[in-house]
């Protein structure tokens, strides 16, 4: 069974993630702060919102965090915590992936279905593909790394060599 989201396009992602810059204050910056985001900002703007450090036997050993919308809630594992707060950028994503399903779902609205396996799902209505999408662009914003070399994105944007390949990749597309 999978899932399938009302459809959302990487422009409109863009947008969504210069916007939530600009709100913070962050938009002449390149590393985005994903722990103090998660553990104030949240908070205070998402009633009810919480996140949950779990065990490393919680999950299974490819699942790393989860959000839980009827909860208002994102569990993560203690591991990809402790990671995050220190700055590995394979796991600050994965804690902005799970910031970016939340945003997607409670904030913008975006409507879930279940397609049972009977109807291919297309990229722009894959929520999985939009919070790796909106994460990637919240913390790699492509007005700001076009002009940058892969080590750049992964030191000043705090992010792993994949994200920052994947992004410049994408950027540079158009």
């Amino acid at each position: 069974m999978e899932y399938i989201a009302e459809p959302v396009s990487r422009d409109n992602l863009r947008d969504l993630a210069f916007y939530l810059r600009k709100l913070l204050g962050l938009q002449d910056t390149l590393y985005f702060p994903v722990m103090p985001f998660l553990e104030h900002v949240m908070p205070s703007i998402y009633d009810g919102f919480h996140y949950e450090i779990v065990p490393e036997e919680y999950f299974p050993e490819e699942r790393h965090a989860e959000i839980d919308i009827a909860k208002h809630i994102i569990r993560i594992r203690e591991d990809v915590y402790e990671g995050a707060a220190n700055g590995r950028g394979q796991h600050r994503m994965t804690v902005m992936h799970e910031i970016a399903h939340y945003i997607l779902l409670v904030q913008c609205g975006v409507k879930l279905g279940r397609t049972f396996g009977e109807t291919p799902v297309k990229r722009y209505q894959d929520p999985e593909w939009q919070a790796k999408a909106l994460a990637g662009e919240i913390m790699c914003p492509a007005d700001k790394i076009s002009t940058l070399s892969v080590e750049q994105v992964m030191e000043q944007c705090g992010v792993s060599r994949n994200a920052a390949e994947l992004n410049l990749k994408i950027n540079r597309r158009g």
